[in-house]
């Protein structure tokens, strides 16, 4: 795939409310054992998210995908 087809794809994803948007990637941090990854700031700032908020995750088996809900979406309601 060309850098144009996949730019275009990408702009499509954002555009596209149905689709994830892809976020690139980010260095896992280590804090006595607990693993971090960062939260794109774009996205932090957007939903408003402070030091001490509490987020609801979850762990799909099927894509070893965690899922982490960043608003006020109960997952499991």
């Amino acid at each position: 795939m060309s850098q144009t087809d996949a730019e275009r794809r990408v702009t499509q994803a954002l555009a596209d409310t149905t689709t994830l948007s892809p976020e690139g990637s980010a260095q896992v941090q280590m804090n006595r054992g607990t693993a971090y990854s960062a939260i794109p700031a774009r996205l932090r700032d957007h939903f408003d998210i402070e030091q001490g908020d509490r987020l609801q995750r979850a762990y799909d088996p099927t894509t070893g995908c965690l899922i982490i809900s960043l608003g006020d979406y109960d997952m499991f309601e």
